[in-house]
Formats: C-alpha cells, structure tokens, sequence
C-alpha cells in the first residue's frame, strides 16, 4: 500500500516550508506611529523629526552626530531611508498630532526618532531615541514631543 501513495508531493513540501519561512521572516513589517504635542514646543519654532531606518552601524552614527545629523551629508545619503515629519506648535484644527507609517526592510535593524529642538538636552536620549527592531518591527509606537524632548512607549 506504501508504494500507491506518491512520495513526491511530501518531499516536495520539505523543502518548501523551510523556504517559506525563511521567505516570511523577512517580509516586510509596516509600524504605526502616532505623534502627539504638547502646546507650546521647540520654544514656539516649527519643530523637525526624522523617521530613520537604519543599520546598527548607521544607528550609531546618527546618535554620535546629534543635533548635527540634520546638516550632514549622511542624512542627504539616507534620504530614501527617512521619513521627515514637521510639527507647528498647533495646526488648523487646534491639534498638534501626526500618523506616520514605516515599512521595515531586510538591513533596517534600528529605527532613530530624531528631533532638531531649538534648545539641545545635555541628556541625547531625550531628543534621540534609536530603538532596535524587534521593538518597533510591526508595532504601535505613541511618541509625546514635549516642548523640549520627545517620549516614546511601545504598544
């Protein structure tokens, strides 16, 4: 009875699920993030952020040049990895929040919230926030932008 049942088709998926699983752990994964302000921020000035998708190394390199990043030529060089949001200290509406969504891609190991405040924190952390895939890779982040740093939780 063994010999009427085909052994091709069993085979055949063998080797197609390792493949398919390889396939599915790196699709890409979108993220939402929703920002929300507090009124006034960034001292009354329009506030800029960038959304970095970034390789651990470049991770690193956005978080050394600070404040500089925004005038590199590595943010030029990443400008298809970045998303720019800008922020009044209100819009039309009365509101200050935005609804960003990033894709995450195969070398995309970190994600780098970056904001240019008027007046830099002596504490980096509270103006950049680089976040390593696994938190952020098809997640919710809420981002606060306080009125001189930002606020990021996981959901």
């Amino acid at each position: 009875m063994n010999d009427l049942v085909p052994r091709r088709p069993f085979r055949t998926l063998a080797v197609l699920l390792p493949a398919l699983a390889v396939l599915a752990a790196g699709c890409a994964s979108s993220s939402a993030l929703h920002f929300r302000c507090d009124d006034p921020i960034n001292g009354g000035l329009l506030l800029t952020v960038d959304i970095v998708r970034a390789s651990e190394a470049q991770a690193h390199q956005i978080e050394a040049l600070g404040e500089k990043w925004f005038y590199d030529p590595l943010r030029d060089s990443m400008r298809d990895h970045t998303t720019t949001v800008t922020f009044p200290t209100k819009d039309a509406s009365g509101l200050c929040e935005r609804q960003v969504s990033v894709t995450a891609e195969g070398k995309d190991k970190f994600l780098v919230i970056i904001a240019d405040y008027k007046y830099q924190s002596t504490d980096a952390s509270r103006q950049i926030v680089s976040l390593p895939r696994e938190r952020w890779k098809g997640k919710t982040l809420d981002i606060a932008v306080h009125d001189r740093e930002l606020a990021v939780s996981v959901r």
